[in-house]
């Protein structure tokens, strides 16, 4: 490992490398998938941010929309133009070959952010040397829940980027605590803040790090230790407060406690206000209703609305690679063998993913890997930070095992390329075994342009089809739904529709998946083959013990199954 400075050339040789390399797998990972879930919405509720400056969409922060909506003024300046004859939604209004050049402009929005955000965490992680800076921008680069949401016009790659710009300028302020960099860390904490909610979480570890640097340096310059605490405080507090009023337009308004964002929230309310950025403050309610209430989330072949208080300790312990997992157990030995304590670097960096992990597993909306993904970027600094040393404190076994594991992450993420969303380690049985564990967010219907590009191809005389979101017409899927009685045809089926029916009743189609499908498509959609004598087999079949997955009840009882062989 080399000792260099990270800021030599060959260290920015390296982080050059590493961000190529990354915006070669965000941009083709983003021209492969069609639209997610979300993805319509952001884009719809962003070009009219843009057309009106309305905020009304507030269940989605601000900031992530105003990027979006940059990229498709540029994609496809007609849909701002108020005399233009033409629809007003950037994909279902818009012939296919615009509606895909306006999707993936928006996700090079975020790709832009996601590649900007790997260089500071190699700026940050440089402080502790070359290797340091190295390990951690590998392990940001080639994160396959990184590459993933990084690769999407949705909200997670936004806030984790910029929280890992509320950590640059956080170093910045311990190295030398000035008003400057106390105002400049406060307008980056607002921006995260208004990209999502989850960010508020940087807030108290922010606080409690940049007052122990100001402490600090007060006493080695001999100043009051309370003035330095309140100025510094106060500046950042009103650089906060300006930078989000500035990404809500410094506009006031009401905050209606009955109706937020629109949605009814409940049968009494209040109105207050005016305050500034109202609609960023009714999100930020709605988000706390909605984690209280949760919704059907899915862990281990079981579906509730109840949540798990391991979910998000699953989702690490599955959609993480496996030599990321063993970089982590090294960095662990490293520390233990460390001579420094108390341990307050560790303490510092592992803060707010310690909270932000509490916090999640407590609610009850569950929705996968990427609501702990503004995380992973400080733990990413914590092990390259911990693993710079590995030759020093455990020898050359220390730097091999370094070595091998940051290999052989690097390799695990690449074999699934384009299909980071539907990653799983080998823990898991891989993308195919993976969704008997955990499938909410994972298959979120990326892969219809694909299933219409295998549709043109073969033809099938009758496609049967779950459709879960978006617009499958508008990829040229043409489809009949999915009947819960045997049919013959081909069958098309959402990996979360198998897993963890939501659109479909629960053992709809358990005639059919007595078998494993015989063909994936991105491995989100189960492809079946089905004729006259498949069905009678499947008859036969259907009292089996082993079934490939049954999510209904099992045949003769009277209580629910639903779990995987």
């Amino acid at each position: 490992m080399s000792a260099s400075p990270a800021g030599s050339r060959a260290g920015i040789a390296a982080a050059v490398a590493l961000a190529l390399l990354q915006a070669t797998l965000l941009v083709r990972t983003a021209a492969d998938k069609s639209d997610t879930a979300d993805e319509p919405y952001y884009l719809t509720t962003a070009a009219h941010q843009w057309r009106s400056g309305d905020f009304g969409a507030c269940d989605a922060p601000a900031l992530p929309k105003w990027g979006f909506g940059a990229a498709l003024r540029v994609s496809d300046p007609r849909i701002f133009d108020a005399d233009a004859r033409i629809g007003r939604h950037p994909l279902w209004s818009r012939p296919m070959a615009i509606g895909r050049r306006n999707l993936l402009a928006a996700r090079l929005a975020t790709i832009a952010v996601t590649l900007c955000a790997g260089l500071l965490l190699w700026a940050c992680a440089g402080r502790f040397g070359a290797t340091a800076a190295l390990v951690a921008h590998a392990l940001w680069s080639l994160s396959p829940t990184v590459l993933a949401q990084g690769s999407l016009a949705t909200l997670d790659a936004w806030v984790t980027s910029f929280a890992v710009l509320g950590l640059w300028t956080a170093v910045r302020l311990v190295e030398r605590p000035t008003a400057g960099r106390a105002a400049a860390l406060g307008a980056a904490l607002a921006l995260a803040a208004a990209c999502k909610v989850t960010a508020l979480g940087l807030l108290p570890a922010a606080a409690v790090v940049s007052g122990a640097a100001v402490v600090r340096a007060a006493r080695a310059s001999g100043r009051p230790i309370g003035g330095a605490l309140a100025r510094t405080a106060g500046v950042g507090a009103a650089a906060f407060l300006l930078a989000l009023s500035a990404v809500y337009l410094f506009g006031w308004g009401d905050v209606d406690t009955g109706r937020l964002c629109g949605k009814v929230a409940g049968a009494t309310g209040r109105r207050f206000g005016p305050l500034p950025f109202a609609p960023w403050i009714e999100g930020l309610m709605l988000q706390v209703q909605h984690g209280s209430k949760g919704h059907l989330s899915y862990l281990f072949g079981h579906a509730t609305s109840e949540g798990w208080w391991w979910f998000y300790l699953a989702c690490l312990a599955l959609k993480t690679t496996v030599g990321a997992q063993a970089l982590a157990l090294v960095a662990v030995a490293v520390r233990l063998k460390a001579r420094e304590r108390p341990f307050w670097v560790d303490a510092a960096v592992l803060a707010f993913p310690a909270l932000l992990l509490v916090v999640l597993s407590l609610g009850k909306a569950q929705n996968g890997v990427r609501y702990l993904l503004p995380a992973f970027p400080f733990a990413m600094l914590w092990a390259g930070w911990a693993l710079a040393r590995a030759h020093e404190r455990l020898g050359r076994a220390g730097a091999v095992a370094v070595s091998a594991a940051l290999l052989a992450g690097s390799v695990e993420s690449l074999t699934v390329h384009p299909h980071h969303l539907m990653f799983f380690n080998v823990w898991a049985g891989g993308p195919e075994g993976g969704p008997r564990y955990l499938v909410h967010g994972d298959d979120w219907g990326q892969d219809q342009r694909r299933l219409a590009a295998w549709q043109a191809e073969h033809r099938p005389w009758r496609l049967y089809y779950t459709y879960y979101s978006g617009d499958p017409h508008y990829w040229g899927v043409s489809f009949e739904p999915v009947a819960c009685e045997p049919r013959p045809g081909f069958y098309a089926l959402h990996a979360v529709e198998v897993h963890r029916p939501k659109r479909l009743p629960a053992g709809c189609l358990d005639w059919l998946t007595v078998e494993p499908p015989d063909q994936r498509i991105g491995y989100s959609l189960y492809l079946y083959q089905v004729n006259k004598d498949r069905i009678e087999r499947l008859g036969r079949e259907r009292g089996t013990q082993d079934p490939f997955w049954r999510s209904g009840r099992e045949p003769g009882s009277a209580a629910p199954g639903g779990g995987a062989s």
